[in-house]
């Protein structure tokens, strides 16, 4: 499968790791342009390909990891990705690191509203870097991620990807409802859950 980091920051990079590590090659996106990822793409492996992010859209699952105070800009510069599914790791954070004010809506909604033509899915903005940067597999158990979408089919070939990675994927429904439990600020958010066998 081919994928897609838009916003190579240390988050994208632990996730990129995973995709290559899994066998999918990840085209690597930023708003500076392939060259300035030609070094962090050698280091993660032959399957990560710097690109620039006119081309983002040649992918079929797309990781949106970029800051919030960003995320208008993204939505402007990224090309059209009708149809795409597109990630969402994002938090509604701000630079100050108060939490944004949404008005009620869950932070994905937003997201789908910015990319409207997108298949939004929301999993692993629950966790800090550690947690996703770290082996999913824990003992004889695997870490759980929460996964919220409003596209079935889209939330299957995520949690697909996240059981390749080795963690554990829990469904929690769609973005108005499930997503609001694991972003910042959520019942779900920041907790360490693994599952063990019975």
């Amino acid at each position: 499968m081919k994928t897609a980091i838009i916003g190579t920051g240390k988050i994208g990079e632990a996730i990129a790791k995973k995709l290559v590590k899994a066998g999918h090659s990840v085209l690597l996106t930023n708003n500076k342009g392939a060259e300035s990822l030609k070094n962090k793409a050698t280091s993660i492996g032959n399957l990560a390909i710097p690109t620039d992010l006119s081309k983002v859209n040649q992918a079929e699952v797309l990781f949106l990891t970029v800051r919030w105070s960003h995320l208008k800009q993204v939505a402007a510069d990224v090309p059209n990705i009708e149809g795409k599914i597109l990630v969402d790791v994002t938090n509604p954070i701000l630079d100050d690191m108060s939490f944004d004010d949404l008005k009620g809506k869950a932070a994905s909604e937003i997201v789908q509203e910015l990319f409207p033509k997108a298949r939004v899915v929301k999993t692993l903005n629950h966790y800090f870097l550690k947690w996703i940067a770290a082996d999913p597999k824990v003992e004889n158990g695997n870490r759980i991620a929460f996964v919220s979408g409003d596209d079935t089919e889209a939330k299957n070939t995520v949690s697909n990807l996240l059981h390749e990675f080795g963690f554990k994927p829990i469904d929690l429904g769609n973005l108005a409802t499930g997503s609001k439990l694991q972003q910042a600020g959520g019942s779900l958010a920041a907790l360490n859950i693994v599952s063990y066998p019975a």
